[in-house]
């Protein structure tokens, strides 16, 4: 991700974080200003593209509803500023216009949903809809640098199932797949909403814990391991979790590298028996 992609995503989320409200009020001030600007120029300059651009703004960021109020309210802006014109041309004209603001306002709000569809299944694991690694990487990524900045620990989790392979074998994928669902309902449960979980693929899954340095991480993934256990055994399973968890203190810590290191961890479980968790912390 590239730092111009980094500063776009966390503005485009800042907005969307403030609501409806603030961005219809944004929009309309937006185009309060480009009809004072058409008010005051001469005719011989045409303004009205401008106005394309609050109904845009606000359609995208407060939904179809708002763009088309603002569309409204563009096209009667547009029209006060038409001067000399009848009455006839002037109701024609402020119809036109507004059919082709709200037709742009429609067609931007499909694009939006169909762009949210769109990144929503490439986003999510399409069995136990968490999200997939690469969405995962995105967000951790943005906010390391943000945890970074207040000087917070993090932690990130490295999540294995042990001997997967024969609950398909000897149960059917069906029941593999089962597993996999109730392991997911089970961390949503027993983790804090700010907590994220993502399925790295098969039977392994991540976890990222903002503000959580090591003494917390223990506390929670002895927690999260011994519900995850009785979740198997409630399909009647006696399948186990093998666990890294790294825990980032300060620092410059790279994605890449947390993961790399925690799935060690987890590997070193496997190694050494399964069924427990290891810890690490970095800087060592």
């Amino acid at each position: 991700m590239t730092k111009f992609e980094s500063v776009l995503i966390r503005h485009f989320r800042f907005l969307e974080r403030r609501g409806q409200l603030f961005n219809v009020v944004i929009g309309l001030v937006c185009a309060v200003l480009i009809g004072v600007v058409d008010y005051l120029s001469s005719n011989e300059y045409m303004v009205s593209f401008f106005y394309l651009l609050p109904i845009a703004f606000v359609t995208w960021f407060a939904g179809k509803k708002a763009g088309i109020i603002n569309s409204l309210i563009c096209a009667v802006i547009w029209t006060i500023n038409s001067h000399g014109s009848s009455l006839i041309a002037l109701t024609w004209n402020m119809v036109s216009t507004l059919g082709i603001f709200c037709t742009m306002a429609i067609t931007l709000s499909s694009i939006h949903q169909l762009f949210e569809t769109k990144d929503s299944l490439s986003r999510t694991d399409p069995l136990t809809g968490v999200m997939n690694i690469r969405a995962f990487s995105g967000l951790v990524e943005y906010e390391i640098l943000h945890l970074q900045r207040r000087g917070c620990p993090f932690s990130i989790a490295y999540l294995d199932l042990d001997n997967f392979k024969k609950v398909n074998d000897c149960h059917g994928h069906k029941k593999g797949n089962e597993l996999l669902k109730a392991v997911v309902i089970c961390l949503a449960q027993s983790l804090r909403r700010t907590d994220v979980v993502a399925r790295v693929g098969g039977d392994e899954f991540t976890i990222f814990l903002p503000e959580t340095g090591p003494a917390a991480v223990k506390l929670v993934m002895q927690k999260v391991r011994e519900q995850l256990i009785e979740t198997a055994r409630n399909q009647n399973l006696t399948t186990t979790f093998s666990i890294g968890v790294l825990t980032c203190t300060h620092g410059s810590c790279n994605f890449d590298e947390i993961i790399s290191i925690a799935d060690k961890l987890m590997y070193e479980v496997k190694v050494s028996g399964k069924n427990n968790i290891q810890y690490a912390i970095l800087p060592r």
